[in-house]
């Protein structure tokens, strides 16, 4: 008797272990894991409402970005260093008041040289686009398609 409660003991200790093991979250099979977020690019080109709205239906917004590390992340997540894509920066609430569509913190930018410079009249640019000349953000046009890159929350 002593032995099956040993036993008895045994398994609930390793099925506990187990129990936290199966706690920690994984990125969703094709996503890529960066600090608390899963991140993955989609090349389908799309304008960037679409872009939001598919990153939406996925759990997911527009990559935002919060240091120079996480932006040069989403540059490796690129197929080619000259890929352009949307992420979720927008100034389409009030012009020249950057947002974040996950409502993050506006903490980060790494606008190109002469960005944001709302070109384009009378189509205004109040959209982000990464890579802009293999680089830094522009301001782009948001009926413009491109890929796109959605980030999550683990």
């Amino acid at each position: 008797m002593a032995m099956l409660r040993s036993f008895l003991l045994l398994f609930i200790v390793f099925s506990m272990g187990n129990a936290e093991v199966n706690l920690v979250k994984k990125c969703p099979y094709g996503w890529t894991n960066f600090g608390v977020r899963c991140y993955k690019f989609f090349s389908q080109a799309v304008n960037w409402i679409t872009a939001e709205k598919n990153c939406q239906s996925l759990d997911a917004n527009l990559a935002s970005v919060h240091s120079k590390i996480e932006h040069d992340f989403l540059l490796s997540l690129l197929p080619s260093s000259s890929t352009r894509c949307w992420f979720g920066t927008h100034d389409g609430e009030q012009e020249g008041q950057w947002l974040w569509t996950d409502g993050t913190p506006y903490d980060y930018t790494y606008w190109a040289p002469g960005q944001p410079d709302n070109k384009g009249e009378p189509i205004t640019e109040n959209c982000g686009e990464l890579n802009f000349e293999n680089k830094g953000w522009n301001d782009g046009s948001c009926l413009s398609p491109q890929g796109y890159i959605c980030a999550k929350y683990l």
